[in-house]
């Protein structure tokens, strides 16, 4: 018996040889094109001409005309899957050197699906060539100006937004007013289209974003939205607008929370208000102590729930290694500040002026984009 077996699985391991040895060439083709998709930097304007405003759009439309209808995250199975395929090489695949091939193939097809699906926006012309933004604007009278403003709003709004019920604020009414306050900083920002994005999707990656202290993210090959199952009520409206603005092609973090923080304070509900709002605080450099007086009593216990669910959930060591890994992705793709790309909103706010409906003022000569709408 146990014969029979070792000539089945020498079977199995043969069949899977003679089929891996027809696909050897379209194998060294995935390593040659991945392999230049992640060391290929494209011009900026390249980027904003050929993918942001040209195959991108129809890309992102692509995903988002079918996903919003499954009820989970098809980007998780896509990475189960590539995981799948490597496992069955090691088991399979002989010699060794063809294992090794058809490993380093799934990486370079991934790898080219990353940057040529999503990627290449790390290399788009940054915000401030686009807006009429303004270095000497950001000063430190600026950032206490928007310390002073940030707790004054904050306490205006804590009691209104702690008022609403849950079903409000979870409502497809309230995604909907999120997304109608969105769309415009996005065009203003360069975006000549209109994605279609919509309601996070629950993902198997909730448990590690839990423990690692990780808010959200956007998977860089179905371009779904998924964000912690452990966030707060008021930390929600930002984070989805965030992850919004990566779909949207906006990859650098700290423009991702510039354009969440505008829709934010562009939505008339106080609860999405509430949540741009205290987001910069927590974004504001810190080391200040408050006095009690400092913020209405709504706000202080929601800094207690912060408290409570970091340490509830959040494990130290998981979370200092898992944001070492990021600030390493994000310095490989020029994003020279690495993790610390995420607190530069401030200096977004202070240096780029709005007009009267709290939209980015765009650079000279540039006049803002207006999204096309669906059909």
């Amino acid at each position: 018996m146990p014969r029979n077996k070792h000539r089945k699985r020498a079977a199995s391991r043969g069949s899977f040889a003679s089929f891996t040895g027809y696909t050897l060439p379209l194998d060294i083709a995935l390593i040659v094109l991945g392999a230049v998709a992640a060391l290929w930097h494209p011009s900026a304007q390249w980027v904003e001409d050929v993918f942001s405003n040209g195959y991108y759009p129809a890309w992102e439309h692509f995903w988002s005309s079918f996903t919003p209808a499954i009820p989970f995250s098809l980007g998780d199975a896509v990475v189960i899957a590539g995981a799948a395929v490597i496992l069955a090489a090691i088991v399979f695949a002989r010699p060794v050197w063809r294992m090794l091939v058809g490993i380093a193939a799934i990486a370079g097809l991934y790898t080219l699906w990353f940057y040529a699906g999503w990627g290449f926006g790390y290399d788009r012309a940054p915000l401030e060539t686009r807006t009429a933004y303004d270095a000497s604007r950001v000063n430190p009278e600026a950032i206490d100006a928007l310390r002073r403003r940030a707790i004054e709003q904050m306490n205006r709004l804590a009691p209104l937004a702690h008022a609403e019920s849950a079903s409000d604020r979870d409502s497809e009414a309230a995604l909907r007013k999120l997304r109608e306050g969105w769309y415009p900083v996005a065009g203003a920002l360069g975006d000549r289209w209109q994605p279609r994005v919509s309601a996070p999707k629950p993902t198997l990656a909730g448990w590690f974003m839990n423990k690692s202290g990780t808010s959200g993210f956007t998977n860089p090959f179905t371009l779904e939205t998924q964000l912690s199952p452990d966030l707060l009520w008021f930390e929600r409206p930002f984070s989805e607008a965030h992850e919004w603005s990566h779909v949207a092609g906006f990859n650098r973090e700290d423009e991702a929370n510039y354009i969440a923080l505008l829709a934010c304070l562009r939505d008339p509900d106080p609860a999405a208000q509430y949540s741009g709002w205290i987001e910069l605080f927590l974004y504001l450099p810190g080391g200040r102590h408050y006095a009690k007086s400092a913020f209405v009593p709504q706000v202080w216990q929601d800094f207690d729930a912060l408290r409570k669910r970091n340490a509830h959930f959040v494990n130290l060591n998981l979370s200092r290694f898992s944001w070492r890994v990021y600030n390493s992705y994000l310095k490989t793709n020029r994003i020279a500040a690495g993790v610390q790309n995420y607190d530069e909103v401030t200096r977004l706010l202070a240096g780029i002026p709005l007009d009267a409906q709290r939209l980015p003022v765009a650079a000279s000569g540039i006049s803002a984009s207006t999204p096309r709408g669906n059909k």
